[in-house]
């Protein structure tokens, strides 16, 4: 869909909601302290200060954060945004949460499985307890129970009125040190050095079985106790990498040891239109790979995709993207720099998997398969096309992969029926950054990391697979800033 229709549909969604605005009547409120919630609507006009709910007598605490940007240069987001999560979890541990965005409602009750898995919420509850709806940034609360002793509270203390903003601050501060200034290119000393080191740790990279080659076979075999973190294809957009990092407890979860970011290939090459010739970007955001590898060795993966590439056939509207890549890298960091980029992707695994997921750049094979071959991708180049360029079949590209081929790949890795298979290579849309049971097959999910506005990974909460997704904000500006302090 393009933004343009979608503008328009909201504005006009916007002109009705106004004009029927005078049917439902609130009670509008100011809460200062702890109020019991009653059975019509209220509304509060929430002066960018978070409030603690309760849903029920003994049910579990939550609270509602308004969404707020770490950055000077952005006042606020576009929408006026909402957080609802479980503060005994959210600062602990890699959590979900809801967003309530403008023109958003939920229904908080026992009758919603994610709601109990992000939200701990109790089984004991009604169905439907306790509404909470966006109105431009209003927030409107209906208890359908009042007996059941909902209520809301402001958080006014300093300590939890800015938690959210110190506690993302801390991991701006953890990234200046793992990364040094993101902005800054390196010299070519430094940085061949730096690829040197990490082809050095692909050399003998973690959860790959050897080839017939004695070299590092094709897949990625994570343990089932790493919770993954999976992302799309970047295409040079260092601040999508910086803020999803700056998120959740993903950096916290790295260090600890007990999850591991994969990303699905394609980090480099623009896809910003008027900027596809321009790779300086696209050295900048390996370079901040390169360094996470080798900070973290055992947890940080990069799935080859078909931009991993120097060939003349890589490009964007006529843009020969990949023999630019090859022309800027020996320009800035010469000959023996490009020969190491080129080491670097050889070494790289083309399919990663666990008992709860599967990915790849672009599909499964479309062929007969077996772990052995993908194991010797290199042997096989018909495989190795498939997974870095294969597209998902329709009417006008009957030479696509299908649901059967799902299926195959489920069966030859020996994972259940139900496995999700997580994909990047084909956005659906310019709009958003994941797509879930696409062509009709459950399970099947597109992820995107390239849009300049949001970035989203599929991350593994309680036993499901779960699509999470942050606006994207200029931290290269602030961990730049704190580097070099």
């Amino acid at each position: 869909m393009a933004k343009s229709t979608a503008k328009k549909r909201k504005s006009l969604l916007k002109l009705i909601k106004i004009a029927f605005s005078d049917l439902e009547q609130c009670e509008k409120v100011e809460i200062k302290s702890n109020y019991q919630l009653p059975k019509k609507k209220i509304m509060f006009p929430v002066e960018n200060y978070p409030l603690e709910i309760r849903v029920g007598l003994d049910s579990q605490v939550l609270h509602l954060y308004p969404e707020l940007p770490l950055s000077d240069k952005q006042n606020s987001f576009r929408e006026p945004n909402y957080l609802l999560f479980n503060p005994n979890t959210y600062y602990s541990q890699i959590s979900g949460f809801f967003r309530i965005k403008d023109d958003d409602k939920i229904i908080l009750g026992s009758n919603d499985n994610q709601q109990s898995t992000f939200l701990n919420m109790s089984k004991d509850l009604p169905k439907q307890q306790l509404s909470i709806s966006n109105r431009e940034g209003k927030l409107v609360f209906k208890c359908y129970h009042p007996e059941k002793g909902s209520c809301i509270a402001p958080l006014l203390k300093e300590k939890t009125l800015n938690k959210i903003k110190k506690w993302r601050e801390d991991k701006v501060t953890k990234l200046a040190k793992i990364l040094g200034d993101p902005k800054k290119t390196l010299n070519s000393n430094d940085a061949f050095k730096l690829i040197q080191k990490v082809n050095g740790i692909m050399e003998h990279e973690v959860y790959r079985e050897k080839n017939i080659d004695n070299h590092l076979g094709g897949v990625l075999a994570i343990p089932d106790k790493l919770t993954p973190i999976i992302v799309g294809d970047l295409h040079a957009q260092i601040d999508n990498l910086l803020t999803l990092l700056s998120q959740n407890n993903f950096l916290s979860a790295l260090e600890k040891g007990n999850t591991c970011l994969i990303i699905l290939g394609d980090a480099v090459h623009p896809e910003i239109e008027g900027h596809y010739d321009k790779m300086e970007t696209s050295m900048l955001i390996m370079d901040i790979i390169f360094k996470l590898k080798l900070h973290f060795p055992k947890n940080v993966f990069y799935i080859r995709g078909n931009h991993d590439s120097f060939s003349e056939d890589i490009g964007k509207k006529g843009i020969p993207q990949g023999l630019l890549w090859e022309k800027q890298l020996k320009k800035s960091r010469g000959k023996s720099y490009k020969k190491e980029m080129q080491r670097f992707y050889n070494n790289l695994p083309y399919l990663a998997y666990s008992k709860h997921f599967i990915c790849c750049h672009a599909g499964p094979p479309i062929s007969a398969v077996n772990l052995h071959a993908l194991i010797n991708i290199t042997h096989h180049s018909k495989l190795i096309k498939d997974l870095t360029s294969r597209r998902l079949q329709n009417s006008n590209r009957m030479s696509g992969y299908n649901k059967g081929d799902i299926k195959k790949l489920r069966r030859c890795l020996n994972v259940a029926d139900h496995t999700p298979l997580i994909v990047g290579h084909t956005p659906m849309d310019d709009e958003e950054t994941f797509w879930e049971d696409i062509g009709g097959i459950k399970g099947h999910s597109i992820i995107y990391g390239g849009n300049p506005e949001k970035i989203g990974a599929m991350v593994k909460i309680g036993k499901k697979m779960t699509p999470l997704c942050y606006p994207v904000e200029p931290l290269s500006d602030l961990i730049s800033k704190d580097a070099r302090k």
